[in-house]
């Protein structure tokens, strides 16, 4: 082979794993509930990252999410004019997606339906839902392409997958898709595969624990964090439900107090008041009673990623992979790998990779590798 044609196939092997030759700069915007994360990359590096922490009383004086645009857009500003950020450099801006309808996984435009849907949050109110409209005023401001890649509300379930013992009540899927979407492309490249030739298990273990079945390319099951799935540090995970029934009816509390219990009120923080997990730990060293609860949400998580392995139909499995910010723990990562080290490769990607999977999303379109797609 002569030397042109060995460099035109080096080029080539390296396109397919990932690796661009034009170096794509990408402004990426998240707003949390009460923070903002911006961040600017150049290729998969990130050279900065500044996250605005807001006035949890100027956030509540707004009576929607939709109504905090300008205020959070007047952050974003302050962002570009402290890092002196020039436009002219920037390719593209990636935004964290809201609380749209069910979609597959990719990278989408922003169009009118998209914030349509959102202004009314007619599928859900969360802080995510202001980004595309923030993008969209970037996009329109600095005539740059605005995206935003794998929402929450991806849903690629198999049909056995929504089926529930009532008539008319379907499992819905709600899940931290962009980070499970995230660390299951960097694991299929450590194995030196791609991800659509790939069987995982991952457990993404944050203040909400998601696990799924990732089935060549598709997340095919999960648990919504918000309804079942593990005990978590303040959600309850799945409970019995004639039990659940009894209780609601004898606590003479409200449909919105319960709402709020079980969604930020419950798990661990029900027990112990606290929901820093360095802090919960400290105090099971010493504390039988706390360390039970500990082993019990390793085991509960270990008990799902088991669980889901039933989702393969008998096909191998490449790797369970653990992550989240309990990735991090010495104590929960060693509990649940004991469990499942017989059956799995484990790999862990500690943290989460949000800001990284966004900016990756962008540049898999910019570069061709994927089409964009439209809401």
């Amino acid at each position: 082979m002569h030397g042109t044609g060995i460099i035109f196939l080096c080029v080539l092997i390296l396109f397919k794993k990932g690796y661009y030759f034009i170096m794509f700069r990408i402004f990426v915007i998240n707003p949390g509930s009460s923070s903002l994360k911006v961040a600017f990359f150049e290729g998969h590096e990130q050279i900065w990252s500044v996250t605005k922490r807001h006035n949890p009383e100027k956030i509540r004086s707004f009576l929607n999410v939709y109504d905090q645009i300008s205020f959070r857009m007047a952050a974003i500003d302050e962002v570009i004019a402290e890092k002196g950020l020039d436009f002219s450099e920037v390719d593209a801006i990636a935004c964290r997606g809201g609380f749209c309808k069910p979609l597959e996984s990719g990278t989408y435009t922003i169009n009118e339906e998209l914030l349509d849907d959102l202004k009314y949050a007619r599928w859900g109110e969360h802080a995510a839902n202001i980004s595309p409209f923030c993008g969209k005023i970037l996009s329109e401001r600095y005539r740059k392409p605005a995206f935003y890649t794998d929402p929450v509300s991806v849903d690629e379930f198999m049909p056995e997958s929504y089926v529930t013992g009532i008539p008319g009540m379907r499992r819905i899927c709600k899940v931290h898709a962009l980070n499970h979407k995230a660390v299951t492309r960097y694991a299929a490249q450590e194995l030196g595969k791609s991800y659509e030739q790939c069987n995982f298990v991952v457990a993404h273990m944050g203040g909400g624990i998601s696990v799924a079945a990732h089935r060549k390319g598709r997340m095919v099951d999960t648990c919504n964090p918000a309804e079942e799935g593990p005990l978590c540090i303040d959600r309850p995970g799945q409970l019995p439900n004639l039990k659940l029934l009894d209780y609601i009816f004898t606590s003479g509390k409200s449909h919105d107090e319960l709402y709020r219990q079980l969604s930020t009120g419950c798990g661990i923080l029900a027990y112990t008041g606290l929901s820093d997990l360095i802090a919960i730990e400290e105090l099971a060293a010493a504390d039988p009673d706390i360390a039970l609860l500990l082993n019990a949400m390793s085991y509960r998580v270990a008990f799902y990623i088991l669980g889901y392995m039933a989702a393969f139909e008998g096909e191998p499995i490449d790797a369970v992979i653990l992550t989240g910010g309990m990735a991090k723990s010495d104590w929960i990562v060693p509990a649940v790998t004991k469990r499942i080290e017989p059956f799995a490769k484990i790999l862990i990607y500690k943290g989460e990779f949000e800001m990284e999977a966004l900016a990756e999303g962008a540049i898999r379109v910019l570069s061709g590798k994927e089409k964009a797609k439209e809401y």
